[in-house]
């Protein structure tokens, strides 16, 4: 009992303490469907927000490598996070 307890106020913790634009991405997402949302459907979203698009071009013409930078490091942030990504999704639908 006492190790779920504390399992569960590290999940709690974690999801406090997750970067502002995972929750505005996941909330935009949730927003945008009205399905249930699947893991795998969510981590697909992210992906296609943050690889390689037309906002890596338009930044490269205006010989500026942050956003690239940006995505890199949330696509990193994403694929090191699916668990914690999987526990903010079901508590957004609770």
């Amino acid at each position: 009992m006492i190790n779920e307890d504390y399992e569960l106020n590290l999940v709690n913790k974690a999801i406090e303490n997750a970067p502002a634009w995972l929750n505005d991405d996941l909330e935009g997402i949730a927003k945008k469907e009205k399905i249930k949302l699947r893991i795998s459907f969510v981590i697909s979203e992210l992906y296609s927000r943050y690889t390689f698009s037309y906002r890596h071009i338009t930044a490269s013409m205006n010989h500026s490598s942050e956003w690239s930078t940006t995505a890199r490091e949330r696509l990193n942030f994403i694929d090191n996070n699916i668990d914690l990504i999987q526990y903010m999704i079901k508590r957004m639908e609770e």
